[in-house]
């Protein structure tokens, strides 16, 4: 449960800080990547947990990444350009290859 609390706390952080910015697209994006990253994270508990007994590692490597998706708004918030910076070098790179 605590977890689960840490993972919703930190999506409704990510939510609020690109609100303020005026980018909620960006808060939606990365909570689906999030999800797509839970279900990532959960087959391979399972998968490994029939081998040797992984206890709750999955979860909190979810949270792991929760936060760091939080942190990750949180900097675009402080420093913008080198948020903006960092983005166009992705786009370019993902023009490059497309």
């Amino acid at each position: 449960m605590t977890a689960f609390v840490i993972i919703l706390a930190c999506i409704v952080f990510m939510f609020v800080v690109e609100s303020v910015r005026g980018i909620p697209g960006r808060a939606v994006a990365d909570t689906a990547l999030l999800i797509m990253l839970v279900g990532i994270v959960t087959v391979a508990d399972i998968v490994v947990s029939r081998f040797t007994d992984t206890g709750e590692i999955g979860k909190w490597v979810v949270v792991a990444f929760a936060a760091g998706f939080a942190l990750d708004a949180l900097y675009g918030l402080m420093a913008p350009e080198r948020q903006k910076r960092r983005d166009k070098q992705l786009r370019r790179l993902m023009k490059r290859r497309a």
